[in-house]
């Protein structure tokens, strides 16, 4: 039977990991460490108690970070109770994962900037003969690279020529993440380089497990050949298969998107892939796409037990536009035949980088400062309402006061 901690927790907006931090170990070996996240899960549902750390310690040390996480006593005072309530969620009320504890209307004022096409009255005002942001990346020539993104480009570049890589590409929604690992797809084709791009093709990219990643390999090293049915048999099958088309020239990425949404044990497994050597060469190169929530499950205070793949693991980050806004829509309207000074007024470009829509507060350590949502995806809404407004107003081009109006 859960205990009623669980319940407190989950209204409190306290994740199992907070509370695993809080926690240290009295153990010789491990004194002073924080509890796993799976042993407070453990001790909520179940009421484990640890063998070498005195309860009644592990007792103190709850209800007082329970108090500072601003916990009514007469709450704290039930804690301990088993519940007869079940509570089917693991994840703290109107939390973001890893989102702090604290206020969770940070963003309840916050400018949200629906999708809309740009329309035809727009296109014959602007005498625009196509959407500047629909299918806009048909070649290389189409993509815009700030010296931020040039430096995610080269390092997913790199991870594919050569085995022993792994990174972890972290970017917002509509940050240019998929288009990122389109191009470096498409110009390992260009360049006719000897690379074999694994991507597993899981929806659910929760359910995926080493099983899986081991079909996707040989799927694609050695699509003849029969995946063996144990797991011992198929993971030397997958050595043997990725030994004998290293030798033959060949190198191997592993390309995950939605990375985010991967279990923390399908995690600590890429170490095993990521292992796999011939001698001195490496085997296999991985590459991790996801958003935000990629860099907490890759907090190696948060998820002590993968410690051996973070450690192992860089992190590069997808910035926003910012100061490179200007450059980038001119470069989306010389595309189309259009130039960007025939649109939208100099000042209308400072408005689209900070207008409401494309800030908002930090989160975590970040929280009292203003953060920049300036990514593609947002400025090409935020333009294409824009240039809407404009054309219906009848306007000769976009001007500041349109950009804050809409």
């Amino acid at each position: 039977m859960p205990l009623k901690l669980k319940g407190v927790m989950l209204r409190h907006g306290i994740s199992h990991s907070e509370l695993a931090e809080s926690l240290k170990q009295k153990h010789r070996a491990f004194s002073g460490r924080p509890f796993s996240r799976t042993s407070v899960v453990k001790m909520l549902n179940g009421g484990w108690r640890p063998a070498r750390t005195p309860w009644a310690e592990i007792q103190a040390a709850t209800e007082a970070f329970l108090r500072e996480a601003g916990v009514p006593d007469e709450a704290i005072a039930e804690v301990w109770d088993e519940d007869v309530v079940p509570h089917f969620s693991t994840k703290p009320l109107n939390r973001r994962m890893g989102e702090p504890r604290g206020d969770n209307n940070n963003d309840d004022d916050a400018v949200e900037i629906e999708a809309e096409m740009l329309s035809s009255q727009a296109k014959k005002h602007f005498n625009l003969f196509r959407d500047p942001f629909v299918d806009d990346v048909q070649g290389p020539e189409d993509l815009f690279l700030s010296a931020d993104q040039r430096y995610v480009r080269e390092a997913m570049y790199q991870a594919a020529r050569q085995g022993g890589w792994l990174i972890a590409v972290v970017g917002e929604s509509g940050s240019g993440k998929t288009t990122l690992r389109r191009e470096t797809i498409d110009r390992v084709g260009r360049e006719g380089l000897q690379v074999n791009v694994i991507q597993p093709k899981a929806f659910d990219k929760g359910l995926l497990n080493a099983s899986h990643i081991c079909h996707a390999i040989l799927a694609d090293v050695r699509p003849s050949e029969r995946p063996k049915r144990s797991l011992e048999a198929l993971a030397r099958q997958v050595e043997r298969a990725l030994i004998e088309s290293s030798r033959s020239g060949m190198s191997h990425v592993l390309m995950i998107e939605e990375a985010h949404d991967l279990n923390i044990q399908t995690l600590k497994y890429l170490k095993r892939f990521w292992e796999m050597e011939d001698g001195f060469k490496k085997l296999l190169s991985i590459v991790l796409i996801g958003q935000p929530e990629l860099r907490e499950k890759l907090n190696e205070r948060q998820y002590f037990e993968a410690r051996e793949v973070i450690r192992r693991c860089e992190i590069v980050e997808l910035m926003p536009l910012d100061g490179n806004v200007g450059d980038y829509l001119a470069l989306k309207m010389r595309r189309i035949g259009s130039a960007l000074e025939a649109l939208l007024e100099a000042d209308a470009v400072d408005a689209i980088r900070t207008h409401p829509a494309l800030l908002r507060t930090g989160r975590g350590p970040s929280r009292n400062q203003t953060v920049s949502l300036v990514y593609p995806l947002v400025v090409n809404n935020l333009v294409t309402k824009a240039l809407n407004r404009a054309a219906y107003l009848g306007a000769p081009q976009v001007t500041a006061d349109i950009v804050r109006g809409c």
